[in-house]
């Protein structure tokens, strides 16, 4: 099985990063291949205006990355009460229907405040839901995200949390066997 996890930011530093490769160790732990997406890597071309018709080869990459997944697993940070604008950008260049459509996605939510990431895996989550994803009931919401992990080591502080992120993954691994062919 293949799993993608995605980051949902370019911010250099970002917390969600952390996340997304505590989230790709659990899926690696259950056996599955393991694509981990990281939006830093798509450059200054991801920005370009043509990007959408002529996208660069760094695009089109990331774009057939995201394709190839039996399931989409999004640490979606929450910026401004939504979700960034680098994964609303990265998400504006997947094809559609072949993008989300029939697409197992699990969502988890990372913020710095109470909300814990709510409200951006909430907008997410209308777009997947548009784009006719398959949508993993059981989403993590994070708060206080600086308090969570030792940044000497990157490890997640929480026991309780780590378990909750394992159980997401092992749940969602059911899930998106649930719709293979």
């Amino acid at each position: 099985m293949r799993i993608t996890v995605l980051a949902g930011t370019n911010r250099k530093g970002s917390l969600s990063h952390r996340l997304a490769e505590v989230m790709a160790d659990h899926y690696r732990a259950l056996d599955c291949e393991v694509d981990y997406l990281d939006l830093r890597e798509m450059g200054p071309e991801f920005l370009d205006p043509e990007a959408y018709k002529s996208p660069a080869a760094s695009v089109s990459a990331m774009v057939d990355r995201f394709l190839a997944s039996d399931g989409v697993v999004i640490i979606v940070p929450e910026y401004n009460g939504s979700y960034p604008g680098a994964l609303k950008l990265f998400l504006d260049m997947l094809p559609d229907p072949e993008g989300f459509a029939d697409r197992p996605v699990a969502f988890v939510g990372l913020a710095a405040g109470r909300f814990q990431g709510l409200r951006a895996v909430e907008h997410l989550q209308g777009v997947a839901g548009y784009r006719n994803a398959y949508i993993y009931p059981r989403r993590i919401f994070i708060g206080d995200s600086y308090k969570q992990f030792d940044f000497e080591t990157g490890a997640l502080k929480d026991a309780e949390l780590g378990q909750r992120l394992k159980d997401q993954a092992k749940g969602f691994l059911a899930f998106v066997r649930r719709f293979e062919s």
